[in-house]
């Protein structure tokens, strides 16, 4: 008969205490089982334990955007100062927050024996250390922002003072963040499914074993069938597939607001008609032009965009100021800011987005003020909604004993809520872009525009001799 230790819960399982009189090398084989199973699994197991988790504080991320929003719509220089000091400490809070998760989880290590220790520890200690390392920098970079913001305050307070105004006009764009939330949070839920399946895609292979040879003088004994499953080769290289996937699909659904905001926009701004129903007329209108005649160039763009974002974040941070064939005909030029060209001329998003590049290079000495503090702002906001929900998130899963490697979720956690915090800021970067851009566009490219709508607006009204407002 085995003698019965006492026992203590580790990962769900009863394991010998280390005060007990259990030989070490007995010891040191319960715990080698308990870091038998692949990282993998463990990652994706604990994916499956925390996705409501992840589900609901995605959502939460989105209330915290939509109410920022709002309160910018008031657009007074003492909020825009509350906003900056609210993201200064938000970003610090989540980097310590980081620092001190690490630093518990290595001191906990350093404390335990050899023979005890588990994988799972030391692998949060490396992912801890490596979300700490880069919220450090990021918050550095989130400082340097805020006092840069905090510097134009009244340039600021001025921009979405204005900003605010057209959304006043077209209350119904605020339908857009809503719907794209929705689609998103479809995404991701559908995509940590497909994770999952990913991660049990298994083929049964059978094997023969025979337990004695026929030299042996024992009792012969038959044949037995191992049954076995195998993990597919392909699976390793779809995780790549996977992942790129995920986040072309999410700039598309990015991409597609953009481009049924910038529609909605250009309508209003021509045109007198669907001004009195709050531009939901508009904005129906804007969505069933994207479908029938520009949802190529959106999928396009959402592509390229996806593509090129890391190789021209790369080349800004490297300095580098020569100018390739291939950075001067093609990387510099893609950007957001097409979809609001593709909105007034209907043209492809390539020459859309030079158009968008040349204007704004051509009027840096305008435009560079409101382009530079905008951006900066509503980054600032992404930045900190991101942190408070990251910050929530990390003080949450920690506490939970069934999670192996939580900085995982953590990490997936912050993805998801920047891209849902992103997706209601867009808003108000399609409205500054299209109006305070809009001026300096091409005067062929706005009469063209103003003169197309027109007709589209006889054809509907069946009126003649009609003037935009």
């Amino acid at each position: 008969m085995l003698p019965v230790f006492q026992s203590d819960q580790v990962l769900n399982r009863c394991v010998p205490s280390a005060n007990s009189s259990v030989p070490t090398d007995v010891l040191r084989s319960f715990y080698e089982i308990l870091n038998s199973p692949a990282a993998l699994e463990q990652l994706v197991a604990d994916l499956y334990r925390t996705w409501r988790l992840i589900f609901i504080l995605s959502f939460v991320s989105f209330m915290l955007a939509l109410v920022m929003i709002l309160l910018l719509s008031f657009a007074t220089a003492a909020i825009a100062v509350t906003f900056t000091v609210v993201v200064s400490v938000a970003s610090v809070a989540g980097t310590l927050a980081l620092w001190w998760a690490y630093l518990e989880t290595k001191w906990l290590l350093d404390e335990t024996p050899i023979e005890q220790m588990l994988e799972e520890t030391a692998t949060n200690e490396r992912w801890l250390l490596i979300l700490a390392v880069f919220a450090t920098l990021v918050t550095l970079v989130l400082l340097c922002l805020a006092a840069h913001v905090a510097k134009n305050v009244k340039t600021l307070a001025a921009l979405f003072k204005e900003a605010s105004g057209f959304i006043k006009a077209l209350p119904s764009l605020y339908l857009q963040p809503i719907i794209t939330v929705a689609v998103l949070l479809s995404l991701f839920c559908a995509w940590m499914y497909v994770v999952l399946c990913l991660a049990t895609a298994t083929t049964p292979e059978a094997r023969q074993i025979i337990l004695y040879t026929e030299d042996s003088n024992m009792t012969s004994v038959n044949k037995f069938t191992l049954l076995q499953f195998v993990e597919l080769s392909w699976v390793r290289f779809g995780w790549w597939i996977y992942l790129i996937a995920l986040v072309w699909v999410s700039e598309l659904v990015l991409s597609c607001q953009q481009m049924t905001s910038a529609g909605a926009l250009v309508d209003w701004y021509f045109l007198t008609s669907g001004r009195r129903d709050g531009g939901a007329r508009l904005l129906l209108t804007s969505v069933r032009r994207l479908v029938w005649y520009h949802l190529g160039s959106v999928a396009l763009g959402s592509l390229l965009i996806a593509l090129f974002k890391l190789p021209r974040l790369a080349l800004r941070l490297l300095g580098i100021k020569q100018k390739p064939l291939c950075y001067e005909r093609g990387l510099r030029y893609v950007n957001h800011n097409a979809y609001a060209v593709i909105a007034i001329e209907g043209i492809d998003f390539c020459p859309s987005a030079r158009v968008a590049y040349q204007t704004m290079e051509s009027n840096r000495l305008h435009l560079s003020p409101i382009n530079s503090t905008g951006d900066c702002f509503l980054f600032l906001g992404k930045c900190c909604v991101t942190a408070v929900v990251g910050c929530v998130g990390l003080l949450t899963m920690r506490q939970d004993p069934q999670l192996h490697v939580y900085a995982v979720p953590v990490l997936v956690l912050c993805v998801f809520s920047f891209y849902v915090a992103h997706s209601v800021f867009t808003l108000y970067e399609v409205i500054y872009f299209m109006f305070f851009h809009l001026p300096y566009l091409p005067a062929s490219m706005k009469y063209e525009a103003m003169q197309c709508e027109t007709l589209r607006y006889c054809s509907r009204q069946n009126v003649k001799n009609y003037t935009p407002g």
